[in-house]
């Protein structure tokens, strides 16, 4: 026991103070005194640490930031001294005080000079991307003790994106299709123009890095050294080479393209004879209609002599016996029917003849000798 307790106490004192001396050295705790920070991932070159975070969850932001690291190294350059700070909730912080505009939370910052980038678990959907482009901007800013170019920056930051997002063919093909039907390629874009601010506050819920094609185009044709130096680059020369092979590749015609003079004439031309057809056929039945009625006037009317008779009542030839008069007919009607005029009768006489016809049928039950009663 006496070899042993001396043994204990020593351990005791040896492993006690381990977690103070760690939230010391942890960059994190420098800001964020208040917060425990009780895990810690070596990812690569990066370092990251978590505050209420499961061992799990700070894995997957570790690998992946670790990753991009990795990338980001063996492109641009080594960097070391940069730190992920990840909460599993809202970071505790007076966001207005630090420029962010008031009534909105700021889940993501990054401070260049620091080599910190901090992150909100809270949108678990949106931190990967906080974390993506606060690596890429605490490396630039590192790479080039805080005077890397805007808007390359941005591009480079895009670059990447669509790396890691599988996405740079896709972009590239719609930069194509931008400049179809353009007469001239796109203006040039000072790369150079200004300088990266050292403080990065954003909201993780939007995207991040512009295009990406003109780094892509970059380090295919001078390599990824030019995005690492660009100042000892001919950005110029490669900006005005990328947007004339952006042009070249969607078939635009420099000047502007004369086949639609072609194209309009003739669509021109289809339609006009199209509207003439239709107005030639329009013209040529009201001409036909025309000739129709006029030859239908110099038809010459036959008077009709024919007299309207009322029917009368001939004795004898039984009860029911009617002629009837007058029943005006066209020519060319048969002459032989009931309502006509009788075919032999003379026309204006007081009573016409009737063919005689057969008896009636009341007549038929008479006594032969009762025929001759008037």
């Amino acid at each position: 026991m006496r070899r042993i307790l001396p043994a204990l106490l020593t351990l005791i004192v040896l492993v006690a103070p381990l977690p103070v001396r760690a939230q010391a050295e942890n960059p994190c705790s420098d800001r964020f005194a208040e917060a425990v920070w009780d895990s810690e991932v070596e990812a690569g070159p990066l370092t990251v640490f978590g505050s209420g975070m499961f061992p799990a969850q700070l894995q997957r932001y570790a690998d992946d930031f670790g990753s991009l690291a990795s990338l980001l190294e063996a492109d641009l350059g080594p960097v070391e001294g940069i730190t992920v700070c990840i909460f599993s909730d809202e970071i505790p912080w007076d966001a207005q005080a630090m420029g962010w505009p008031e009534g909105q939370r700021l889940h993501t910052a990054t401070f260049g000079e620091e080599g910190l980038v901090v992150v909100s678990a809270y949108l678990a959907g949106a931190a990967l991307d906080a974390g993506r482009q606060g690596v890429i901007h605490a490396w630039l800013w590192q790479m080039s003790d805080g005077t890397y170019p805007e808007p390359l920056a941005e591009e480079v930051k895009g670059w990447y994106r669509n790396r890691l997002e599988q996405r740079v063919e896709h972009l590239h093909a719609l930069y194509v299709r931008m400049n179809i039907g353009l007469t001239e390629p796109w203006p040039p874009t000072p790369w150079t123009a200004g300088h990266m601010t050292d403080d990065l506050l954003w909201n993780p819920e939007f995207s991040y890095g512009g295009g990406g094609d003109f780094s892509n185009y970059v380090a295919a044709v001078a390599g990824t050294a030019a995005l690492g130096d660009p100042f000892n680059a001919d950005l110029a020369t490669l900006d005005t080479a990328w947007r004339q092979s952006l042009f070249d590749e969607s078939g635009s015609i420099p000047g502007g393209s004369k086949g639609w003079v072609t194209g309009l004439v003739l669509v021109t031309t289809i339609v006009a004879l199209a509207v003439f057809m239709a107005w030639w056929s329009a013209h040529t039945r009201r001409r036909i209609e025309a000739e129709l009625r006029e030859a239908a006037r110099r038809i010459p009317v036959q008077a009709d002599d024919r007299v309207v008779r009322p029917s009368v009542t001939v004795r004898g030839g039984g009860a029911n016996s009617r002629i009837r008069r007058g029943s005006a007919r066209p020519v060319g009607v048969d002459r032989n029917d009931r309502d006509g005029t009788p075919p032999r009768g003379k026309v204006g006489t007081a009573v016409d003849e009737v063919a005689p016809g057969p008896e009636a049928d009341d007549d038929l039950f008479r006594h032969p000798d009762l025929g001759g009663e008037g």
